[in-house]
């Protein structure tokens, strides 16, 4: 991307810019800087789920890092993810986006098998960024929403736990 760090940066956390840039996003709720309620329809192949998703932002080291983790749930289908994202500087003042998740899927979506789940994905992800790259080379307005949980957050669901 032409962009530097910090001008993209708050593209990658605006609700409304991430959930036009989302492919499936129904609906889109920043709920507090570090908790997000969506409504995602993903389709692959013949299943077609709408999931209610809960995101929480575990990390955000603004302009560098970004980590999120994410739960999904929809009739007979559900999903958990952890997605991290580095913003790396270029030599001309660009930037290069490295993105990375892990997902446990389970449901009829599941029973696709790992190669349909794997290509749908990477076309997904593809398109967001295409999209990210368009909303920033027209210079939309963004503004930085999201920060990470603070850390007691953990605590408190850790103990919830025993």
């Amino acid at each position: 991307m032409e962009q530097s760090k910090d001008e993209l940066w708050p593209y990658f956390t605006d609700t409304d810019v991430l959930a036009e840039c989302a492919p499936g996003c129904k609906e889109m709720t920043l709920k507090s800087p570090h908790e997000i309620e969506a409504v995602l329809a993903v389709g692959v192949g013949s299943v077609k789920p709408e999931f209610d998703v809960d995101v929480v932002v575990t990390r955000a080291d603004r302009p560098d890092a970004l980590e999120m983790t994410a739960v999904g749930h929809a009739p007979r289908n559900e999903f958990e993810t952890t997605a991290e994202m580095e913003l790396l500087e270029t030599d001309d003042g660009g930037t290069t986006v490295s993105w990375s998740a892990t997902a446990d899927v389970s449901g009829t979506i599941a029973s696709l098998g790992g190669r349909a789940l794997k290509s749908v994905t990477n076309r997904l992800v593809k398109k967001f960024f295409a999209d990210m790259q368009q909303k920033a080379d027209e210079g939309v307005d963004a503004e930085s929403q999201l920060e990470a949980a603070p850390e007691d957050a953990d605590d408190i669901s850790l103990e919830s736990d025993d």
